[in-house]
């Protein structure tokens, strides 16, 4: 399907599929890509998968649900990604929950100290957006701001 030229794509891969060279079959597609790399499945070759994902000038990374799995912590230091997608079992409950909000404002200070900005997955309250506001995370995704759709 035609997309608009200006529109980004992101995408998820594992990082058994990126260092199996995926990215590479797909090539240049001509706008920007977020590469989100799941964090359920961790990897032990971090310097080739760094160095695959450099060698993509149209790829931004983003390491996706942190917080829901093992890997994520590993794949934040070791691929210091631009982006951070806060698993929504981080986000859930956020506005009523002390401890996930302290994690919340502890994943940001992170964030903060090495230029990483952070995504809020499933914001679907205002009460859980307007947390996530006062804690310092700047962008979100949820139902609160749309359903999935087809696209334009």
């Amino acid at each position: 399907r035609d997309l608009p030229a200006d529109m980004a794509l992101s995408l998820n891969f594992s990082p058994a599929a990126i260092l199996g060279g995926v990215l590479e079959r797909i090539g240049d597609p001509g706008r920007p890509v977020v590469v989100e790399i799941t964090e359920h499945a961790r990897t032990a070759d971090y310097a080739t998968l760094r160095e695959t994902l450099a060698g993509l000038p149209w790829a931004t990374v983003a390491v996706d649900d942190a917080g829901a799995g093992y890997a994520s912590l590993r794949h934040i230091l070791e691929l210091k990604p631009q982006y951070v997608k806060l698993d929504i079992g981080l986000v859930h409950e956020v506005d009523v929950d002390p401890a996930r909000a302290a994690m919340v404002a502890g994943v940001r200070h992170f964030a903060d100290a090495t230029g990483t900005r952070l995504v809020a997955e499933g914001i679907e309250t205002e009460a859980q957006a307007a947390a996530l506001r006062e804690l310092g995370v700047e962008l979100g995704q949820g139902f609160l701001f749309g359903r999935p759709g087809p696209l334009p």
